[in-house]
Formats: C-alpha cells, structure tokens, sequence
C-alpha cells in the first residue's frame, strides 16, 4: 500500500460528508396552524440545525392572520398552495385541531408536499410516496405518566 494522503482537512471532509447526506440544503417548511404549539414551533430557531426552516404560517383564525412570530408573519389559510409555490416549501408541518387536520394534510399533499410533521392527534392518510412523521404527544405523556405509577408502586 502507498502512504495516506497527507493534508485532507477534516474540515473538509466534513463538509463534503454534509453535502452528500444534504445536511447543508435547509428544507424549507410551512407550518398550518398557528395556535399555541404553531406559535412555540415558529419560536424556535433550533431547526436550522437539523436542515430545516419555517419559511411561512397559515392560519383560518383573522386574529392571527398578519400577526408575526419568531420571523414569520400567518398568512390566510387559502394562500397555502401559492406559498408552497413561490416560497419552494418541501415539507408541511400540521398544528391544527384532530378533526381538521386530514383535510389540510391533503391540502399540502396536493399543493407537492412530499414529507409532513404532524402534530394533530390522529392517523393520516396520504399516498405511498409522501412521508409522514407524526408526534404523538398524548402516548408520550401517557407512557412517562405509566414510567412513575410503576415506580411508585
């Protein structure tokens, strides 16, 4: 064998790994529904980290619309798809009530969303090549609340 090659910055390779696992491209996302947990989620500046911004907010509630979180202002609920459009959002983040939240699923599945976060406290349908991540927030606290009745058993 011949000798390594001298001089290739780690620096470098790093960079080169986050290139071909596409962790320097920040996926652009739009968030629907900007209650209390919408609003917390626009707050936080940690996702850039993860390749991921929230570029715009949609919301049916006037009280919102034109208000301004974090650095996104809520737009109208029917200027969905031509934000998805002009803004080039990859991926849709669901904070709306359970009995709404398919129906805006498949909204942003139409407007050629690929890859949804959803928050609402129910199964979404979506076609086979949209993916789907879905916080379950109530089986968490369920699961933690069932960790300290078992130790205090």
């Amino acid at each position: 064998g011949g000798r390594p090659k001298v001089g290739y910055e780690t620096g470098r390779l790093l960079a080169d790994v986050e290139h071909a696992l596409g962790h320097d491209q920040v996926n652009r996302a739009l968030l629907v529904g900007a209650g209390n947990l919408g609003r917390a989620l626009l707050a936080y500046q940690g996702f850039r980290q993860y390749g991921v911004e929230i570029v715009a907010a949609v919301d049916s509630d006037p009280l919102l619309v034109g208000q301004t979180f974090g650095k996104v202002t809520v737009s109208v609920g029917e200027k969905l798809d031509t934000l998805v459009k002009s803004l080039g959002v990859a991926i849709g983040v669901i904070t709306v009530p359970a009995e709404t939240a398919q129906a805006v699923c498949s909204r942003l599945v139409l407007s050629g969303i690929k890859a949804i976060w959803n928050f609402a406290p129910v199964s979404l349908v979506v076609p086979p090549d949209v993916m789907v991540r879905s916080e379950n927030m109530a089986l968490s606290l369920a699961l933690l609340s069932q960790h300290l009745a078992g130790k205090r058993n």
